[in-house]
């Protein structure tokens, strides 16, 4: 049993649901972010990705790295996921530029920031990129549903 009048929050189908004050103070609203069981998951299946990959092509490491950013970011882009998906393309960016520096088999000072720039990765090789948060379909008839049934 959660009460989440008390702050408490509760976890359900990997989405995090918790009660926040909204930013005008006039009342409150959930919050459902992913877990970030759901977010070290997906992190752990792409540097799977990426270490089972040996000397695949990098743009086939690519599009397997992306039916899985597809199918994840998908899932919970309904919710409050921005900072989630931020910490997950970082990652993967990380992930991508240290292979490819690897790759290129030279000294690295660096992760290859300035060598593999964001425009190669997302322009050249194709990196996922559709990292937008969208709301539920249908939420908005709910919302007037419900605001019709206070007002009577």
């Amino acid at each position: 049993m959660v009460d989440m009048l008390k702050g408490e929050a509760f976890g359900f189908l990997g989405f995090d649901l918790r009660r926040v004050r909204k930013s005008s103070k006039e009342g409150y609203f959930i919050r459902m972010t992913p877990k970030k069981k759901a977010r070290k998951a997906v992190k752990a299946k792409i540097r799977e990705t990426i270490r089972r990959g040996g000397s695949t092509p990098a743009t086939m490491l690519i599009s397997q790295i992306n039916a899985i950013l597809t199918g994840w970011v998908n899932y919970f882009r309904i919710g409050h996921s921005s900072r989630a998906f931020s910490e997950v393309r970082d990652y993967v960016e990380m992930k991508v530029r240290t292979l490819l520096t690897r790759r290129k088999r030279r000294r690295k000072s660096s992760v290859g920031g300035r060598r593999w720039s964001n425009e190669y990765l997302y322009g050249v090789l194709g990196l996922y990129w559709d990292w937008t948060v969208r709301p539920l379909p249908g939420a908005q008839a709910f919302v007037k549903v419900s605001a019709s049934r206070s007002d009577a």
